[in-house]
């Protein structure tokens, strides 16, 4: 037994005690509470404590770690070991419970002189979850050791060697926690009944959807830098398992008008399905219950999971017994164009909702029943969340419009976008794909609905800065379809497969001059089972200038061979105001034999290339559309933010 575990033995012991404490205490039992709170803060910093000696482990290359041996390298830069400390199932496992346990322990230290049934009911609650994933990560403990410690570790994936693994990963995660935060808000005011703190509820949903938007966008963005694959989204099962929070949490913003508060569950009901979808994701990428390359192998975490959605579930319809109010009820004015957009809006996104989990499902019920499980393909997604997405847009469009048209004008509106759609696929005018030629007259026409409402509230001084951030919302999710409809639709690949050094070739309207090559002999050290230690890498590159129309951009190909994790091409990305160019190096025989060479400090230049290059014209709108996505987001979170300050400044 290690110290780091005893640490995390120790805290959940704590945890307990002040889970019987509370079980015994009532408000007016000061006592009580501040031996639970003390209990509370020691466990805290317990499991801060375990986490850094985690981290101090990887800084100081204790390759007697299995944690540390897999998933870092003595040449391994500082900052890259200490995200590494993230980067494995059981080290993401305990840094989740380290900012569970921070957020706990802030939520305590926040309410420590409001002693009332809510806050205690809320403590227990809270105290439960971080219980389980403090057992949780000691079923697959990072603090395994060898042995006898080998003298390299494995090194990093050269995947997650990137800018990008410091953000991506911490931001979903505080997604998840802000989510975990609101549902333990939402059974405690179902548990006593009483109002509790809806300020710190709109704000922890606010905060969940603000940082799942972002942790979404910049997976995204990661993909489509690091991979070389020329896309941001190929509907991997992990990809596909971050869409379900925030589809969920979408479709909760979008209740609006329909579920009036204090009338029906509605509201809590979504987010006992928001909770369930962060405990389903995160039981697919830690659990292994689907093959991914962002997932880990399987282990008894994934079930774990699944039990503690089911409990949760249990336990809310068991407080719905208590509650005279019917669980699910919308409030929709049929004459009223706003209320049946929002409507067809919110079923829009439940139903994507359901074709994603759907997908996610289906292969582990398969996979369970069957020898070889069904697999999800992305023509499964894309053509039935086509129809979904475009009742989405719709929606906007009588949300944008709904003061100048009425019904009958309304839905002439979107027959005459549907005809010129279905026009274009038939003629396939705009592009070749059918389902983005049906969809783009309409995206068109709400584009021009949401710039429309756009400008209209922005003179207003009443609830102008709500308005503008909803406005600006829909105008980033039309620029958003639009940049995926169009960039993958239209995009041109070609592949030149026996490329020479130093000579020019010309393609897709391009003339790509072609250097020589530069090799970078065997850098850095690893750890090879039946080599003992080796170098990490070797990398070959070569400069490139490619002229489009009048225009010269310079750039370099890279290649590298992990002695441990293989091949991987790191591709070169040019933005002009029409798109990218998006250009990648792939293994020949030569290189291959080349960078192997280099491994052993002999240079041997590669005698030919193959090179894909690809044409994607509009891309830039999609990450123009979700930083619009954020900033809309980030609006109603920030105007929450600053609302005390000013109520204080004006009775200063």
């Amino acid at each position: 037994m290690q110290t780091e575990e005893l640490f995390l033995i120790f805290a959940c012991l704590m945890v307990f005690f002040d889970l019987v404490q509370l079980s015994k205490a009532k408000p007016r039992e000061r006592r009580k509470l501040e031996y639970g709170f003390y209990a509370v803060t020691l466990a805290c910093g317990l499991i801060v404590a375990s986490y850094l000696m985690l981290a101090q482990a990887f800084l100081n290359d204790d390759f007697s770690l299995t944690e540390v041996y897999s998933y870092s390298s003595s040449s391994l830069p500082a900052t890259s070991k200490f995200y590494a400390t993230w980067g494995g199932a059981s080290g993401s496992m305990l840094f989740l419970t380290f900012l569970i346990g921070i957020l706990c322990f802030a939520y305590r230290f926040r309410t420590y002189e409001k002693r009332s049934t809510f806050n205690i009911t809320a403590y227990k609650i809270f105290d439960f979850i971080l219980i389980f994933f403090i057992v949780v990560t000691l079923m697959n403990s990072p603090f395994e050791r060898f042995s006898t410690p080998p003298m390299e570790g494995r090194g990093l994936n050269p995947l997650l060697q990137t800018f990008w693994m410091i953000v991506h990963p911490p931001i979903i995660f505080a997604g998840y926690v802000f989510v975990i935060l609101a549902f333990v808000l939402t059974l405690a005011s179902m548990s006593t009944q009483e109002g509790g703190d809806n300020r710190l509820l709109r704000l922890s949903l606010q905060a969940a959807w603000l940082t799942t938007t972002l942790g979404i966008a910049i997976g995204g963005l990661w993909a489509y830098e690091v991979l070389g694959w020329g896309g941001y989204w190929a509907w991997d099962p992990v990809e596909t398992a971050s869409l379900l929070p925030w589809f969920a949490l979408t479709a909760y913003f979008h209740l609006g008008p329909l579920a009036k508060k204090g009338k029906s569950l509605t509201r809590e009901l979504m987010l006992l399905i928001t909770f369930a979808a962060v405990i389903f994701t995160t039981a697919l990428t830690r659990g292994g219950l689907l093959v991914s390359v962002h997932a880990y192998a399987t282990s008894p975490i994934g079930p774990a999971f699944l039990l503690l959605i089911l409990g949760m579930t249990v336990y809310f319809f068991y407080l719905k017994r208590e509650i005279k109010k019917p669980l699910f009820s919308l409030d929709v004015k049929k004459s009223s164009l706003y209320s049946v957009s929002f409507f067809a809006g919110y079923w829009s996104l439940i139903f994507i909702f359901l074709v994603c989990f759907w997908g996610l499902a289906l292969p582990i019920i398969t996979g369970i029943l069957l020898a070889n499980p069904v697999t999800t393909s992305a023509d499964f997604y894309n053509n039935w969340n086509f129809p979904l997405a475009m009742t989405f847009v719709a929606a906007l469009i009588g949300c944008s419009l709904y003061e100048r048209i009425d019904f009958k004008k309304f839905v002439i509106l979107l027959v005459g976008a549907l005809s010129a759609g279905v026009v274009l696929a038939q003629v396939q005018w705009l592009v070749t794909n059918m389902l983005a030629n049906l969809g783009i007259p309409l995206l068109i026409v709400g584009l021009f609905a949401v710039i429309y409402r756009l400008v209209r509230v922005l003179p207003k001084k009443k609830r102008s800065f709500q308005l503008f951030g909803r406005s600006l919302l829909h105008l980033a999710i039309i620029v958003t379809l639009i940049g995926v409809f169009v960039s993958s639709t239209t995009k041109q690949v070609s592949e030149i497969k026996d490329a020479k050094p130093n000579t020019t070739i010309e393609t897709l309207g391009l003339k790509i001059e072609l250097k020589n090559f530069t090799i970078y002999n065997g850098t850095g050290n690893a750890y090879h089972p039946q080599l003992g230690r080796v170098p990490e890498y070797s990398a070959l590159t070569i400069d490139i200038a490619i002229e489009q129309g009048g225009s010269i951009y310079h750039g370099a190909l890279w290649i590298n061979l992990f002695t441990i994790h293989g091949i991987v091409s790191t591709p070169l990305i040019i933005t002009t105001w029409t798109g990218d160019i998006y250009v990648h190096m792939h293994e020949t025989a030569s290189i291959y034999n080349s960078l192997v060479q280099a491994l052993t400090d002999t240079t041997v230049l590669p005698e030919d290339l193959m090179v894909t290059v690809e044409i994607i014209p509009m891309v830039h709108l999609v990450w123009a559309g979700v930083t619009l996505l954020s900033i809309g987001i980030g609006i109603p979170l920030i105007k929450e933010l600053v609302r005390p300050s000013r109520k204080k400044a004006s009775t200063d």
